[in-house]
């Protein structure tokens, strides 16, 4: 395949997946994978040494540099050529394929939302679509379920994503779910599965308490909004006394 026909997907929403033209590849190497999610969430050129030390922190230099080289081989080699750009300093996924990048993807249509035409923090009517896909394609934590035990600072860095992650996506329900509430065309049962959602993200966030108890006294479920309150009470008394 080479890289005008092709289209290589990269699914880090959850556990990785790479697929190309919607054929799952399998590369076999955590680290490859790992490799390639860095490569493609920062989507920047990076050192061999930066990811030598990155991946292989208690190697020495040139063990981790022999490493890089075998990771790297091992994506040519899964992948095809077409996709990775590579000299004797500096590797990258190439900017000028068809890569498409679930966590990207995500961004960029909550960047789309907050800049067109109204101030970032208020939503429109149009701003439904992208806030509903990019809500879709965060249906996991990032590389959830994924982590290199011997490498700590990738683990850093993707626990770090993943807090950043959570926290646009907590905003992105936040948004739905007021939008739902201004007439937005869905229904309230739609709200009440985004604030559920939202409280998993974070059991102790009021706000999502206090959304959901609008929305059971929207839907005309009083007892449930009762129940929600002395819940969050009960909840806020245990954890923050």
């Amino acid at each position: 395949m080479t890289s005008d026909v092709a289209r290589l997907a990269i699914h880090l929403f959850g556990t990785p997946q790479i697929e190309i033209d919607k054929t799952p590849i399998s590369i076999g190497h955590n680290k490859a994978v790992a490799m390639l999610a860095y490569l493609a969430v920062t989507g920047q050129p990076h050192a061999r040494e930066s990811l030598a030390t990155l991946f292989w922190p208690d190697h020495k230099p040139a063990s981790a540099l022999g490493e890089v080289r075998r990771m790297l081989w091992a994506l040519n080699k899964a992948l095809g050529k077409s996709w990775l750009v590579a000299d004797r300093q500096k590797i990258a996924l190439r900017p000028d394929v068809d890569a498409w990048i679930d966590v990207n993807r995500f961004r960029l249509l909550l960047e789309r939302v907050s800049h067109h035409g109204h101030a970032t923090h208020e939503v429109c009517p149009d701003c439904f679509g992208p806030l509903t896909e990019a809500i879709s394609l965060a249906q996991n934590d990032f590389l959830a379920g994924f982590n290199l035990q011997d490498s700590s600072g990738f683990d850093d860095w993707q626990a770090q994503e993943t807090r950043f992650l959570r926290r646009q996506l907590a905003q992105a329900l936040q948004k739905r779910i007021c939008l739902i509430l201004d007439g937005a065309g869905r229904s309230v049962e739609e709200a009440i599965s985004d604030a559920h959602r939202l409280l998993s993200l974070d059991p102790l966030f009021e706000s999502a308490h206090r959304l959901l108890m609008i929305l059971y006294v929207t839907a005309d479920q009083p007892a449930l909004a009762a129940r929600q309150y002395q819940d969050c009470a009960a909840l806020m008394r245990t954890e923050l006394e």
